[in-house]
């Protein structure tokens, strides 16, 4: 039995309204729903949701205008536009945006697509579960390339003893080369260029 909690801002409590919540049951509502979404994700004054789970953008879905709007983070850098477009692009190919509604926003840096409601399937419940969707694999394929990163970096700054030698171990190049330092080890003559 699902249960509805109304929060109000009444100063003193009534019998009907104790400590300004006010509490009933629907009998036709579902025990379950079918999915919970987990997004980091709050309201803004004019009623549009603010989804803040990107490191790059920020995503306003605006129901009253039929929107979803991303507006780039500050100090991401230029690589912004990509991550906004496969966002909205994903979104499209699934269905929930109107195809061909993408377009750039009023504000420098925004990209913004439009949806339509539909009488079946509650359209906003379909954008927020394919955002979480799309989340998910944003958030493993981020913590797969920073690992790799990290990987990378650290191979190079602290060595195995298979890919390290020590000092000396390998002669210098003035010594490997002989008497022929000043002369380079490739030449490549073309359009009048010797490197």
């Amino acid at each position: 039995m699902t249960i509805k909690v109304k929060i109000t801002s009444t100063e003193e409590p009534t019998n009907e309204n104790e400590g300004g919540i006010n509490v009933s049951y629907d009998p036709k509502a579902p025990e379950q729903p079918d999915r919970v979404v987990q997004l980091k994700m709050s309201k803004t004054l004019d009623g549009a949701l603010l989804i803040k789970d990107h490191d790059y953008f920020d995503i306003f879905i605006t129901p009253d205008k039929k929107r979803v709007l991303t507006v780039p983070k500050m100090g991401v850098g230029e690589g912004v536009y990509q991550h906004q477009k496969v966002y909205l692009d994903t979104l499209a190919r699934r269905g929930v945006l109107k195809i061909g509604s993408l377009e750039g926003g009023m504000v420098n840096g925004t990209l913004q697509s439009l949806y339509v409601e539909n009488d079946n399937v509650s359209t906003l419940q379909a954008i927020l579960a394919e955002t979480e969707t799309y989340m998910k694999a944003y958030r493993l394929e981020n913590q797969l390339a920073k690992e790799y990163e990290s990987s990378i970096e650290d191979r190079f700054v602290n060595p195995n003893d298979e890919e390290s030698t020590e000092a000396g171990e390998i002669e210098g190049e003035e010594n490997r080369r002989g008497g022929q330092a000043d002369i380079p080890y490739y030449s490549y003559a073309g359009y009048g260029y010797i490197f």
